[in-house]
C-alpha cells in the first residue's frame, strides 16, 4: 500500500493543482487558483499502532477561474470542488517525483 508522507503534503497539493486539477474541470483554459488541504486520514486512524505520519487519504479543495469572452464582452467564471485522493494518486505522485 502506498502512503503519502506527512512531509510531502504541500508538495502533493501543488502537484495535484498542476497535473490533476485542470483535468477534472473539463476545460484547459481554467487556471487553478488554489488547492488547499481540507483534511486527511493517517494509517493510525485506520490501524492500531499505525503511523501518524503516513497518510492513507487526503482531501483537497480546489478553486479555479476561467476568463472568457462572449458576445457581451469578457466574463470570469469561477468554480470549485473538493476531491479526495488515495493510494493510486500517491503512487503517481511519487513516480513522477522520482523521474525528476
Amino acid at each position: 500500500m502506498q502512503f503519502l508522507k506527512e512531509e510531502d503534503i504541500d508538495k502533493f497539493a501543488k502537484y495535484v493543482a498542476k497535473n490533476v486539477g485542470q483535468g477534472f474541470f473539463g476545460h484547459h483554459d481554467f487556471e487553478v487558483d488554489r488547492a488547499d488541504v481540507e483534511e486527511y486520514e493517517t494509517e493510525a486512524d485506520e490501524v492500531d499502532d499505525g503511523d501518524e505520519s503516513l497518510l492513507t487519504s487526503i482531501t483537497i479543495e480546489f478553486a479555479v477561474t476561467r476568463n472568457d469572452y462572449d458576445e457581451d464582452g469578457w466574463i470570469k467564471v469561477s468554480r470549485g470542488c473538493t476531491r479526495t485522493f488515495y493510494e493510486e494518486d500517491f503512487e503517481s505522485f511519487y513516480e513522477e517525483d522520482n523521474d525528476e
